[in-house]
């Protein structure tokens, strides 16, 4: 794996530390060369940019909403310059600043900024960051290279897929299938890379792109309007003839290609990403890109989710042409610790793709999936947390997601959901249980305090009834269908959740000066068990201990699978059936749910499912709200929780008391098992497991931490 960590600082984007408060400013670094150079500058701002060298002017950058989105060349700066002293000052501009949304709220300092690097021909690099000068005061990172809303901007280097945080790493796609070819010759080598060779039957013409006019909250917003636009003229243009390839990933990847044209002549590429055939044949927002490739040069996509890929090679007709196409992978580098052995085929594969779930979906922060979304999401980086804690022995990804929700100012909920900063704040527990981080709960006081006070604002004092819209009034809890009821009962079933877990952490960290103590609110069984009502309103009554245990173990023990489901809903209903000592009726959502789609050929798991069969199973999923045709991803960070699952009631080792000072061993033998062995990561260090049945029944197990047994932590 190439993790690309090279000498030269990636850029980030900065302003003056009032942001907004100075929409002119001036930005400015003096830099001296000790021999002769030939320079290049690129720019991306907000604003129109005046740029001066040593007191001359030598370009300018018109505030336009495409120059928010892809570095733009400084035209006019001297061929050479010669050894000596020099200033660069950007004279800027800004009257129209990026949009900010409730949604996207945690991003309200965001909205102007300046991104550049000048890079000279001996090795010059000079990089926007706090060194440069903003006038009366040094520059402030804004934020880092691919954060939202900028997210990766078109005309990059290739080695900027590092990221602002630089622990981004590619690697070669091997297995790469050709399902058909077309009009030219694909040649595969070892490497992963196909050689393409053949000749064009003439130019694709397409027009401009209208998403490049707007700004955006975030940039797969901007993404998906360009692909709409471009699928849009791609299907009125006849391409039975152009040159075509179509490859099969052997797994959703975040994927970008490199095209390397080996050419005399340039050559045109378009391509279309998708997760499924049917949505790379039907879906009206497919990823379709156009990339331009001259002679003798080669150039790199941005990373996309996807698991097929197909591409039209066009240039003058009748012009031979010969490009070689190498596909990588993009994401964090992580250790996996989690590990998990036994014979049981179906468990086995449940765990790989929940595994390969969970990496992929680390990237610049804790993505909900790779394809569409790349905005931090409360509820989904608090379910995907918890496959981090039996899985990785690196959470910096996690803290930056949870950082970066925690900015969201006061009078707003995270995501504009009030469930999501119930989430958020039940992520900080639950981070702090599993690794015992007293340092980080601590780094995020100041923002704890904030979100506690206004989610208690909006509760009453005297019933602990939380209300933040009248009950009646629908509140956003998952996917699935909801009675504006039920979404209520929930919304309170949460909050209650939420504040029991905020109150230990005040006990256990004094320090925070969390103060709760509003009373629980009542609410009836009724509420949350009726047979019409979602999967997720009765688990969360459970969850929540407003069911009681009778009502509890009664409603489990006559539930049956059935859609509308969720891998969300599912995951919370195995949860349930453990807690009430059902493993074999857990084991059989989990079964079921995670089954279903390895029998539709997932390799990484779905924001939803569909138990009913289907011709186009992607398309099925739209029955869910909020989404339109082939909207749900089929790569979701929140669908990897059965490791979690595996981890607490198979390996059998949970954490008891916060930073696992205590551990509860109690694996079962579920789904058949006669033997299980793997490892969970703990903050004292990867915790080993292995047990077997003996012919009488009896299970023989044992667990060490660090070369010693585990019984003087046994609670």
């Amino acid at each position: 794996m190439n993790i690309h960590r090279q000498a030269e600082k990636i850029p980030s984007w900065i302003w003056h530390p009032e942001r907004e408060g100075r929409r002119r400013i001036v930005l400015e670094r003096s830099f001296v060369l000790q021999e002769a150079e030939r320079i290049e500058m690129k720019l991306a701002c907000t604003g129109e940019v005046e740029i001066m060298l040593n007191g001359a002017p030598v370009g300018r950058v018109a505030e336009h909403a495409r120059h928010t989105s892809a570095f733009f060349k400084v035209e006019g700066l001297p061929d050479r310059l010669e050894p000596g002293a020099y200033t660069i000052r950007l004279e800027i501009r800004n009257t129209v600043s990026m949009p900010m949304h409730p949604i996207n709220m945690h991003l309200h300092d965001r909205s102007v900024g300046c991104i550049a690097y000048i890079s000279g021909s001996e090795g010059l690099w000079l990089a926007t960051d706090e060194t440069w000068s903003a006038g009366d005061s040094p520059a402030e990172v804004v934020c880092v290279w691919g954060e939202e809303p900028f997210g990766d901007l078109d005309g990059a280097p290739g080695w900027f897929i590092a990221g602002g945080y630089g622990d981004i790493a590619t690697e070669p796609i091997h297995g790469v299938n050709v399902m058909s070819v077309n009009g030219m010759v694909a040649d595969s080598d070892q490497d992963g890379a196909f050689l393409l060779q053949g000749t064009t039957t003439g130019p694709i013409l397409l027009g401009e792109v209208k998403a490049r006019n707007e700004r955006h909250i975030f940039y797969h917003l901007l993404k998906q309007g360009e692909w709409k636009e471009r699928r849009t003229q791609q299907r009125q243009l006849d391409l039975s003839r152009v040159p075509q390839l179509l490859l099969e990933l052997p797994q959703e990847l975040n994927v970008r290609f490199w095209v390397e044209n080996r050419g005399d002549t340039e050559i045109g590429l378009l391509w279309n990403g998708a997760e499924s055939l049917q949505e790379l044949l039907h879906y009206d927002g497919c990823m379709t890109e156009w990339l331009t490739v001259p002679a003798g040069s080669a150039v790199a996509t941005n990373p996309q989710g996807m698991r097929y890929v197909r591409m039209y090679v066009s240039g003058d007709c009748g012009a031979p042409f010969q490009a070689e196409i190498r596909l990588e992978a993009a994401g964090v580098a992580l250790n996996q610790v989690g590990q998990l052995q036994v014979d049981q085929p179906l468990m086995r594969r449940i765990y790989d793709v929940s595994v390969h779930t969970s990496r992929v979906c680390h990237q610049i922060g804790l993505w909900d999936g790779i394809k569409r979304d790349r905005l931090n999401w409360a509820y989904d980086i608090y379910l995907a947390a918890k496959t981090e804690y039996s899985l990785w022995d690196d959470y910096s990804v996690l803290k930056r997601s949870l950082r970066e929700l925690g900015r969201t100012p006061y009078g707003y909920w995270m995501n504009n959901l009030p469930s999501y900063t119930l989430w958020w704040l039940s992520s900080i527990w639950e981070y702090y249980f599993e690794t015992g981080d007293r340092a980080f709960v601590l780094e995020l006081r100041e923002e704890l305090l904030r979100h506690i006070a206004w989610v208690r604002a909006n509760a009453d004092a005297g019933t602990g009834v939380f209300m933040p819209e009248a009950e009646g009034t629908y509140s956003f809890i998952e996917w699935s269908p909801m009675a504006e009821s039920e979404s209520w009962a929930c919304l309170n079933a949460i909050y209650s959740m939420t504040k029991s877990q905020m109150q230990q952490l005040a006990g256990d960290i004094p320090e925070l000066g969390i103060q709760w103590g509003e009373p629980r609110a009542e609410l009836d069984e009724s509420r949350f068990i009726g047979s019409s009502y979602a999967l997720l309103t009765s688990v969360i009554g459970i969850k929540s201990g407003y069911v009681g245990k009778e009502h509890a173990r009664r409603f489990l023990l006559g539930y049956r699978l059935r859609d509308p489901l969720t891998p969300l809903s599912a995951y919370w209903l195995a949860e349930c059936y453990s807690e009430h000592g059902m493993h074999e009726r857990a084991w059989e959502v989990i079964a079921t749910v995670w089954g279903t789609m390895l029998d539709a050929g997932a390799t990484t798991f779905w924001e939803g499912v569909r138990l009913t069969p289907s011709s186009d199973i992607h398309h099925a999923l739209t029955t869910y709200t909020a989404y339109s045709s082939y909207r749900m991803s089929l790569c979701h960070s929140w669908s990897s929780t059965p490791v979690v699952w595996i981890a607490k009631y198979v390996l059998g080792i949970r954490a008891l008391s916060p930073g696992y000072e205590r551990i509860a061993f109690e694996p079962h033998a579920i789904g058949g098992l006669t033997a299980a062995s793997g490892v969970i990561p703990s903050p004292r260090g990867p915790i080993s497991v292995e047990w077997r049945l003996e012919k009488d029944g009896r299970m023989i197990k044992s667990a060490r931490i660090r070369g010693a047994e585990l019984a003087g932590r046994l609670g």
